[in-house]
């Protein structure tokens, strides 16, 4: 009772001086009930401030059940009364209990969220207080209704802007609250709220005074679209050069202006000695040349006195002997020449071996710095240099229209150019300090684009948060409350688990609920938490929370195998089971995978499509809920209480790293909210969060058993299965993982020794483990047992006291076995951190025995000679320094790099077109305060993900300090100056030749943060619609540049495509046009032949599937009887389709099914031009194979046969396929065995080679159709091939239909 009555007695000595009324709690308590809804929906007559509470006499005495409820919302929110000082408690004491209560609740979850981030602590905490109370009492106020209620007003933007977490959108406090009354301050907010109006006005009226004149506009709509221009549009460039300068990734003169050097020779300075430059640079001299020479040599003297010898040689053809001769003309022309050329140090003297330049003394001053650009086959240093200068040239009338972004004070200060001034400096420098990636010129250009990058990723959160399906003012209809203790549902859902939330997993509920029922935005949200930390349990409510807000429903659970999807669906039907109990909500738990197809797909989605008001459906899935048809259908669900389209209330991704972006967004975009969970996110999540796109909830797990680990060269492995047998026998239980379920030939001994040792297999391991231990302590699962098998394995281990797992990574997620204390990771070196990570959380799961210690050993053979230099081995070792999920994605985030955050990379580094990430990076926290300035609506700073060095602490505090300066980017009208510089300036580092459009999107998305903010003019519209068709025809110029050849004439004329894919043609065809991969439908596609040859060969099966689709009747499979006698017997070894299989039907091992005689060519090709043209769905078809060109070689030989032995029209493959996408030729890539890329280069690019080498394992079924397009999609849709549409965009080979006559 002491410390309630020292409460008591504070707040009565408080209220006393105040004359605080203890009834105007009672009256304004039942008016917030009665009308006012926090999220500000519900309308009525507001409260606007502390000031507008009835005020009654001093005399009056508190009303102590007040101060009763006010302790006990101090307590409930864990706060003590020494944490806020007198003024803010006597404003608590003066507002309603709810609005305290929600005050003090902001208060605690965004110190608990500043304590697990490790940021900043909370420096007032009474005014951060005050500042949520004031914001609260100003969203009560009625807000007048507006046309686009899914687009953000202004003042949310500051959200957007770049912090990764959550803040509550207040009006910073101010710093000295007054002590005296409430009346003091209404007058404080009154003075704010001036100020806010004038500064407004002032923001008004400067943007009123910048507008442009549409002629200025035409000038530099004309001067951006003049860098888009092919190089052709330069002298001395024709299609010969342009395809060297293509090679080079070079197409438009905007691609030359950003083709800088890779490095510069400075030839001004002269070297008094030969010896000042070492063996094998440039240097320059003035030699001392004798009368008598050689016929190609010449010993000089330099002013040294060294011997210098000076060679030419340009080979031992007539053309060579003269023109050697001519330069020792040149060189002995007068007695004292200026020699530039590469050194070499000889034993007896140097010698320069076909000097760069000659000229005479007087000519010196001609000599400078000269740029060394990467060439091609076709091109020289003269072409490239030639060709620059005229992009230089063809720039200038940009950037003298262009205003300068940064100040002359900021510019001097950091000693930098203007870019129009760094962009020529770069390419043709005047000292050598102006040269190099960190050259003030290149800084300049980078930060330029960094700026843009950043306001792109602002624009993308933007658009994400308050456009399209996650509008919460369209999305919710029902009653939403502030906490999820509020919500009848949710909180009956909670006490029925068999289990209580953690603290953690209630302050994290919290977070995830204030995100996504709280506010007028979309929630994209990752929750962050080690495995079994209760991630799911999480989603579970929080989906209820959302489908209750819509007063009915759906939710949707993404897994990545159907193993884990069955487990969620065992552990969710469960928890609705026990709540169907407690509520009047109907609960139904759906389970949709691969193997749910035809009748029952269809019937589960009819179900979801009829949810009533008052019924939650939770639908559990795989891959089937990312695929195209499934997405649309969940983006179209009706609402439970109208037939307006809502969508999923809420889409959850569980371990989002082992799914593509696509996939990700094809699920997430049909949910108001989305969120994804994983123990280690990806790169390039990661890199969403640090740049504030993806904010992020992390969740503690607490009482998990600590794990050793241990790194163990492969060479103990018999010492480690010595020690695993005496941990069995103290009752020990043991998982062992290896990367491949059987020795693959490229893993087998070449004769070299020990291979096979060093890289085991599954049924391997398991053989010599049953030797050694015994088979009743050994159980064997792998990804090639069927779900009944594997479950059947499973149990039985469970079962057992002690013994060993033996498999492979199948066991990462979906598993939950207790008493399993050992894991033991065979050539762990070929795992991701992820994938270990996830392994190591299988064991010391809850309700482990305690007394059995838990241990992790990971055996490596890189272990050993220079450990410190391999990658894979400072991977282990980051495994073993931590267990945390958040510090080990932190590390493979520095490990692999960021990926692309607007694009599809999920890993490695994107530059850009001027950005080097080791060299400027250290900008990229001054970029993205600058950048999205426009995204800022007040001064304040916000927390930025930047990097900490002095270049970027440096230039924040100079943009900080320049009002003018960090208002530049802060317009977004575009027809004023600095919102149509913000454009043209995204425009001019834009990307044009990615699927991603990110570019176009970014504008498009610009403009309608601009019509949000209060409408638009005529002018904005109509240069806002110039510029967007210049942008697109950007797009489209840069796929005919790509796809025409050069020269060629326009379709329908009589001109050879690049490469024709024709059946039985002549060879006068039209050139085919490459088609937009972006929504086409991929058809992978293999056959089977009896030869090479498709003149005399035959194909004998034809397979085919839809890309990443999980329905049955996607796959095509169908035998052909070839017109010969007999199948080759080497065919028959090699494929396994026997002639007997052929003639009389059998059993179909790849398929597992009993299989009819094969058809003809004829009837089988019709039966696949239907499977295709059904599913074609008006979309583009794309052929995708392993060496394609095989594949349609062989199918035109049938096809030609068909076509030459019946006069009738015959199908062709352009009037199935309109594309080819050939897999050999995009594998070959250099880009996906990179230095920042996991995979290095593989020995061969074969299709079972490339599947041992990704995957560390075999495939069944090889050189049968069915298994090698099985393999063919497993490969394309791993996370290291993610995004590799964009490159097969470049790449595809046309079919061309042509009409037929009969």
């Amino acid at each position: 009772m002491a410390p309630r009555r020292a409460l008591f007695m504070m707040l009565l000595s408080l209220l006393q001086r105040t004359g605080a009324f203890s009834n105007c709690r009672q009256g304004y308590r039942r008016h917030v009930h009665r009308h006012i809804n926090y999220g500000g929906r519900t309308q009525s007559p507001p409260i606007r401030s502390f000031s507008s509470l009835p005020v009654s006499s001093s005399d009056d005495q508190p009303d102590t059940n007040q101060l009763g409820e006010l302790q006990a919302i101090l307590q409930r929110n864990n706060i003590t009364t020494n944490e806020l000082n007198e003024s803010c408690l006597r404003a608590l004491s003066s507002c309603p209990p709810p609005m305290a209560n929600d005050a003090l609740k902001a208060y605690t979850v965004q110190k608990r969220r500043r304590e697990m981030n490790g940021t900043e602590k909370i420096s007032n905490p009474s005014s951060y207080v005050l500042a949520v109370l004031r914001n609260n009492m100003k969203e009560s106020a009625p807000s007048a209704p507006t046309a686009n209620r899914g687009v953000a007003k202004r003042n949310d933007l500051q959200n957007v802007a770049s912090s990764p977490a959550s803040k509550p959108v207040v009006t910073p406090p101010s710093k000295n609250v007054p002590d005296e009354t409430t009346t003091r301050m209404q007058q404080i907010e009154t003075q704010q709220q001036r100020a806010d109006a004038s500064k407004a006005q002032e923001r008004k009226d400067d943007a009123n005074a910048e507008r442009v004149e549409r002629a200025y506009v035409d000038k530099c709509l004309a001067s951006l679209a003049k860098l888009e221009q092919p190089v052709t549009q330069l002298s001395g460039i024709g299609p010969k050069t342009q395809s060297a300068f293509n090679k080079l990734g070079i197409y438009t003169l905007r691609d030359l202006l950003f083709h800088f050097p890779r490095s510069f020779i400075d030839r001004s300075e002269l070297q008094q000695s030969i010896y000042n430059v070492p063996d094998g640079e440039v240097g320059t001299f003035k030699l001392a040349v004798p009368d008598r020479a050689k016929q190609n040599s010449v010993t000089c003297t330099d002013e040294a006195g060294n011997e210098v010898e000076v060679i030419f040689f340009y080979g031992r053809s007539r053309q060579g002997a003269m023109m050697a001769s001519n330069a020792m003309k040149k060189l002995c022309k007068e007695s004292t020449m200026i020699v530039s050329g590469r050194i070499k140090h000889g034993s007896q003297k140097a010698e320069i071996f076909n000097p760069d330049v000659v000229v005479t003394p007087d000519q010196a001053g001609t000599l400078g710095i000269e740029p060394v650009y990467a060439l091609a086959s076709g091109l020289t240093q003269k072409k490239m240099v030639s060709a620059i200068d005229g992009a230089l040239t063809a720039s200038k009338d940009l950037f003298a229209l262009l205003p300068e972004s940064l100040s002359r004070d900021v510019r001097e200060k950091l000693k930098r150019p203007t870019l129009a001034e760094a962009v020529v400096l770069a390419h043709r420098p005047t000292a050598m300090e102006d040269t190099g990636l960190g050259s003030p010129a290149r800084e300049r250009i980078a930060f330029e684009e960094l700026c843009m990058q950043q306001a792109q990723l602002g624009l993308s959160k933007w658009k994400l948060k308050y456009q399209g399906v996650g509008s919460s003012s369209e999305v919710q209809g029902g009653e939403v409350h502030s906490s999820w203790r509020e919500s009848p549902l949710v909180s009956a859902a909670a006490s029925s688990l068999p289990f209580d939330l953690t603290p953690s997993q209630e302050a994290c509920l919290e977070e995830m609920w204030s995100d996504a029922l709280g506010g007028d935005g979309r929630m994209t949200r990752l929750l962050q938490g080690d495995v079994g930390s209760g991630k799911t349990v999480l989603a579970y409510l929080l989906g209820l929370g959302c489908i209750e807000a819509c007063q009915g429903g759906a939710m949707s659970l993404l897994c990545p195998t159907q193993l884990l999807a069955a487990q969620h669906h065992k552990t969710i039907s469960s928890f609705a089971d026990r709540l169907q109990e407690r509520c009047g909500w109907n609960i139904r738990v759906e389970l949709l995978t691969g193997s749910v197809v035809g009748k029952a797909r269809e019937e589960l989605l009819a179900r979801l499509e009829g949810t009533k008001e008052n019924n939650a459906v939770i639908l559990i899935g795989t891959h089937a809920l990312a695929t195209s048809d499934v997405a649309v259908r969940l983006k179209n669900l009706p609402a439970a209480t109208s037939k307006d389209s809502k969508g999923l209330a809420l889409a959850v991704v569980d371990e989002e790293q082992r799914f593509g972006v696509r996939q990700r967004e094809a699920f997430q975009s049909a949910a108001a909210h989305c969120m994804s969970m994983t123990a280690t996110p990806i790169p390039r999540t990661i890199s969403q969060m640090k740049s504030g796109m993806m904010d992020t909830t992390l969740l503690e797990q607490v009482n998990s058993q600590p794990i050793e680990t241990t790194i163990v060269s492969s060479d103990n492995l018999g010492r480690v299965v010595n020690v695993l047998k005496n941990k069995l026998e103290a009752g020990s239980k043991c998982f062992w993982v290896l990367p491949r379920i059987e020795q693959s030939t490229a893993s087998s001994d070449d004769g070299g020794g020990d291979s096979t040792t060093q890289q085991g297999s599954v049924l391997e391991r398991y053989n010599s483990l049953v030797d050694e231990i015994g088979e009743e302590q050994v159980r064997l699962v792998h990804g090639r047992m069927t779900q009944a098998e594997r479950e059947d394995e499973l149990n039985r281990f469970t079962e057992l006291d002690a013994g060993v797992l033996v498999g492979t990574t199948v066991i990462e997620v979906g598993i939950d076995v207790p008493n399993v204390n050992i894991l033991i990771v065979e050539e762990a070196d070929r795992f991701g951190l992820s994938q270990l990570h996830q392994l190591r959380g299988r064991i010391g799961r809850a309700g482990s025995r305690a007394e059995l210690k838990c241990h992790c050993l990971l055996l490596s053979k890189d272990i050993g000679a220079n450990p410190e230099d391999s990658q894979s081995v400072t991977r282990l070792q980051i495994l073993q320094k931590s267990s945390r999920g958040d510090q080990i994605a932190d590390a493979d985030f520095m490990l692999r790099g960021p990926g692309d955050a607007l694009g599809f990379a999920q890993s490695g580094i994107k530059s850009g077109l001027t950005v080097d990430p080791g060299s400027h990076w250290s900008m990229l926290g001054a970029a993205t305060r600058y950048g999205r300035k426009f995204l800022q609506e007040t001064d304040t700073p916000t927390e930025l993900a930047e990097p900490s060095s002095p270049a970027n602490d440096t230039l924040v505090g100079l943009l900080k300090s320049n009002e003018g300066e960090t208002r530049f980017y802060s317009q977004t009208s575009a027809s004023s100056t600095q919102g149509l510089a913000l454009r043209v300036m995204m425009s001019l580092f834009g990307e044009w030749r990615s699927d991603e459009g990110s570019t176009l999107d970014a504008l498009e998305t610009l403009q309608q943060l601009d019509e949000s903010t209060g409408g638009l003019s005529e002018d904005d519209r109509s240069i806002h619609a110039e510029l967007v068709d210049l942008a697109r025809s950007f797009c489209d110029g840069c796929v005919d540049l790509q796809d025409v050849n050069p020269g060629a004439d326009e379709a329908g004329e009589a001109s050879m495509p690049l490469k024709p894919q024709l059946a039985g043609f002549g060879t006068q065809v039209p050139t085919g046009k490459r088609v937009d991969l972006t929504n086409a439908l991929f058809v992978v596609l293999d056959v089977e032949t009896t030869g090479l040859d498709d003149k005399t060969c035959h194909v004998i099966q034809l397979a085919a599937k839809v890309l990443g689709s999980d329905d049955a009747d996607d796959l095509f499979s169908e035998y052909i009887l070839p017109p010969i006698d007999r199948v080759p017997k080497n065919i028959e070894e090699l494929t396994g389709i026997t002639d007997d299989f052929l003639r009389r039907g059998g059993f179909d091992r790849a398929l597992g099914i009993e299989r009819e005689p094969a058809k003809g060519f004829r009837e089988v090709f019709a039966s696949f031009q239907d499977f295709c043209d059904e599913r074609a769905d008006g979309r583009h078809v794309v052929l995708v194979a392993h060496n394609a060109k095989f594949d349609v070689r062989m199918l035109n030989g049938e096809l030609r046969r068909w076509r030459h032995e019946q006069a009738a029209a015959v199908p062709t493959l352009g009037d199935v396929f309109s594309s080819s996408v050939d897999t050999l030729q995009l594998f070959r890539e250099k880009k996906w065995w990179g230095p920042s890329s996991p995979l290095s280069k593989p020995s061969s690019f074969s299709l079972s080679e490339l599947h041992s080498h990704v995957f560390n394992e075999s495939f069944s079924d090889s050189h049968n159709a069915v298994g090698d397009i099985k393999a063919l999609e497993r490969l394309l849709l791993a996370d290291p091939f993610d995004g590799w549409q964009s490159r097969a965009s470049k790449i595809q080979q046309p079919f061309i239909k042509l009409d037929k006559k009969t």
